[in-house]
């Protein structure tokens, strides 16, 4: 590195590091300034008005169905308002906090609502404020206790009810969450800015330093319990995995992070930087391996077991440094995103073309965020999109590069690496027939190549696909429910253009969302849907439209185009049909349990023969990799921001 360039890299970093304080500093310019700085005020219950309560030595207990309660603030400055409370179940409370105007009456204008769901493992509650209060107000409704899907565990209404203790602080204090934020943000900016040679002009390494970064921050922004998709499920055969035949002493909290249930609702999650302090210490005191009540052990499923081994060792590692529960399991997360990010980044690379629509797509905030969670579809869309690229370097024209055994083996292996946990994506292996067999070394290899193309497509596809045609199941969902392959298969087999119907009006009607918008991009598991969609369906259009550059303009004619959208409509119609089966009421005229993340394996090969590569751009190749690096982690931090801190991290 010459000195011009350490020179910079020194300034940039001293520049980033230094607004980044300063941002912090000003959102904690208001409690700095305060008279009521570091101060923490208990609000004692001879204070306290409201109905549907009864008041005894200071605690306030729910008499009624409807219960407000009325507590008076001094209207200054104030941080967080807390409240104490004894509750069996989940507790949903709508919380206001307001100002009052000069002759005493509340400024509707000025109120902040809140609706506060807590967990059951925690017995306080923190809500953010950072403003003046002139009074808060706690509504709880009975009908409104408990959540949906739970209601077998316990009579959630009748529960007692009890507050025990109210307070509000001023305390300024700086936020990692945030301060993390503005220095990723600024390095980013930094980097595209300053260092767009390095960082663009070979888009792979923009990639992984966005991903990690970015990912990072996601990951560890989200609350130590499931908040994703059957994130128990995952975890459970990850730590069966780091406990490979050796049963594990756990305690009852360990136990309950491998099932649904109140203490991983993932509903009722904790609602501040602080509350996750809490839920953080609460694990980490009652959540034990090595010594508990339950001696404990689980079969692996051996279909998905490919997307486990990286957290599985994670895991294993924090066991044998006796880390406490928490830092165990966020390791596990970090373990899956930092496989997500280094396959990626490989496949960026080898990829001949189409490397700024698989970049784009790799850091949206759906792949993004499954990546930093327990799950194995990182290993599904990382290792099918290195497939991808592997092939791509031998269909585009132009390429001197000979078919060798060593690369076929390579793209073999990453295609059932990744296609194995979901065989419905085998089809796409067949876009290995699309070689041209002057790639091949000799027309013998290219035949027994080809057919290997085939034959392993063919044996995945029969993995799941037999089962279900000649010995399906009386039931569908192991979960439960209605659901039943054996009745499901008499629909289709019997009314073939009943269910081509219904699956065609799902196909049409979701397949904006599903390919292009928030379904497959911006959908964060059971948090939410990011709240700025639109930017999803502009980013993705101006991408489609500018990305096709000269290195795949000779592959998209029509064969070519026509051949590999055949088989992402093969895919996604094997995607739906197995939904269908396993997972809706036999004879429903609605298709139950398709995700738009289910798309998310073929979107590069289908955005890549959508890219018109007639549209050309004045820009250099390092300035447009550059705004599509810049305009993704744009999408990425809006949803962070939007989605994740102001839920988890305020």
């Amino acid at each position: 590195m010459d000195k011009g360039r350490l020179k910079k890299g020194i300034i940039s970093i001293l520049l980033v590091l230094a607004l980044g304080l300063f941002g912090e500093l000003l959102a904690n310019m208001p409690a700095l300034l305060s008279p009521a700085r570091n101060q923490v005020r208990e609000i004692t219950a001879d204070r306290i008005s409201g109905i549907g309560f009864s008041e005894k030595d200071g605690v306030i207990s729910a008499d009624g169905t409807e219960v407000r309660i009325r507590i008076p603030l001094d209207g200054s400055y104030i941080t967080e308002f807390s409240y104490d409370y004894l509750y069996d179940g989940l507790l949903n409370a709508h919380i206001i906090l307001g100002t009052e105007n000069p002759y005493g009456e509340a400024r509707e204008k000025e109120v902040t609502q809140y609706y506060d769901r807590n967990m059951a493992k925690l017995r306080e509650s923190i809500v953010p404020v950072r403003a003046k209060a002139d009074y808060a107000e706690i509504s709880v409704y009975r009908w409104e206790l408990g959540a949906e899907g739970l209601e077998d565990l316990m009579d959630f209404a009748h529960l007692p009810l009890q507050f025990t203790a109210f307070r509000t602080q001023c305390v300024p204090r700086v936020n990692p969450y945030r301060l993390a934020f503005f220095w990723i943000l600024g390095g980013i900016a930094a980097m595209l800015f300053f260092f767009r040679g390095q960082a663009a002009g070979h888009i792979e390494r923009g990639f992984l330093v966005i991903s990690l970064s970015l990912g990072m921050l996601f990951s560890l922004s989200l609350p130590a319990n499931k908040v994703s998709w059957d994130e128990e499920v995952h975890f459970s055969q990850v730590f069966w995995m780091a406990n490979y035949k050796k049963p594990i002493d756990i305690t009852n909290p360990v136990l309950q992070e491998f099932i649904t249930g109140m203490d991983t609702w993932p509903y009722n999650q904790p609602g501040s930087a602080a509350e996750q302090g809490l839920l953080d210490r609460y694990l980490d005191e009652n959540a034990r391996y090595g010594e508990g009540e339950h001696h404990w052990s689980a079969d692996v499923n051996w279909t998905t077991v490919t997307g486990y081994p990286a957290m599985a060792a994670a895991v294993k590692a924090a066991q044998a440094a006796r880390l406490p529960f928490a830092p165990l399991w966020k390791l596990g997360r970090i373990a899956n995103l930092l496989v997500y990010c280094l396959v990626m980044c490989a496949a960026i690379r080898v990829a001949p073309a189409g490397k700024e629509i698989m970049a784009f797509l790799g850091l949206m905030p759906e792949p993004l965020f499954l990546a930093g969670v327990y799950s194995y579809d990182p290993t599904v869309n990382a290792f099918l999109w290195l497939s991808f690229a592997l092939l791509l370097r031998y269909i585009l024209p132009g390429r001197e590069e000979k078919m060798t055994w060593k690369m076929y083996a390579l793209i073999l292996l990453a295609f059932f690496w990744g296609c194995r946990i979901k065989a419905v994506y085998a089809p796409l292996l067949l876009m290995g027939l699309l070689i041209p067999e002057d790639r091949y070394r000799s027309r013998r290899e290219c035949l027994i190549m080809r057919a290997g193309f085939v034959l392993a497509a063919a044996a995945l596809i029969c993995s799941f696909v037999l089962p279900v045609v000649f010995a399906p199941r009386d039931i569908g969902d192991l979960r439960g429910g209605d659901t039943s392959e054996k009745g499901q298969m008499s629909y289709i087999l019997g009314q073939p253009l009943g269910y081509a119907r219904i699956l065609a009006k799902s196909m049409i009607v979701t397949f904006p969302s599903y390919c292009f918008g928030e379904a497959s991009l911006g959908l964060l598991g059971h948090i939410r849907t990011m709240t700025h969609t639109w930017l999803l369906y502009a980013a993705s259009a101006a991408l489609i439209l500018t990305a096709g550059g000269p290195e795949g303009a000779g592959a998209r004619g029509w064969k070519f185009r026509g051949s590999v959208f055949l088989l992402c409509g093969i895919t996604a119609i094997l995607v739906w049909t197995s939904m269908y089966i396993a997972f809706t009421v036999p004879g429903s005229a609605q298709i139950e349990g398709v995700q738009g993340r289910y798309y998310l394996p073929f979107l590069f090969p289908l955005w890549f023969i959508l890219a018109p590569g007639s549209v050309r751009t004045p820009l250099a190749e390092k300035d447009y990799n550059a705004l599509v690096l810049g305009t993704a982690a744009l999408i990425l931090s809006a949803a962070w921001w939007s989605d994740i801190y102001t839920l988890f991290c305020r």
